[in-house]
């Protein structure tokens, strides 16, 4: 079977469910939509910031690969970045330090629910209670590079 990587994998559950896809929230019940998109992926649950770009992914794979499978969420709403809830190893942290340019001490704009939201939809990773693991029971989403 063909590598195909995160951004292939995301690409390919969006072929198999349609586009937009209409992805599950952690919180039972809830979605928010999501449309492939060139570049990216535009989310509806994201106010006037809509947009993850391909780098939001491939960095969130190669932090779990770093963190041997498992990284801790993070929390932009109630802590800065570097703080004890938003340290730069966890996810929200390290997209927001390698992605979006933010310096310790800054604030960060919350994305953790669609970026976690599409890894679990495309069978990457696994959601777990303040943490996100790839998912070892499929075995696509083991040793995937970006």
């Amino acid at each position: 079977m063909e590598d195909l990587g995160v951004i292939g994998l995301i690409k390919k559950r969006f072929a198999e469910t349609g586009n937009p896809a209409q992805i599950l929230m952690a919180k039972r019940g809830r979605t928010f939509s999501a449309k492939l998109a060139d570049d990216g992926i535009y989310v509806d649950n994201l106010g006037d910031q809509p947009f993850l770009t391909w780098a939001v992914f491939t960095e969130s794979l190669l932090l779990l690969e770093k963190m041997n499978g498992k990284v801790i969420k993070g929390n932009a709403m109630n802590f800065r970045l570097g703080e004890l809830g938003l340290q730069v190893d966890s996810l929200e942290g390290h997209i927001a330090h390698k992605v979006y340019q933010k310096d310790l001490g800054d604030s960060v704009f919350r994305r953790i629910t669609p970026v976690a939201g599409i890894l679990v939809w495309a069978e990457i990773c696994a959601s777990e209670p303040g943490e996100l693991k790839l998912d070892i029971k499929n075995s696509k989403a083991q040793k995937k590079k970006c």
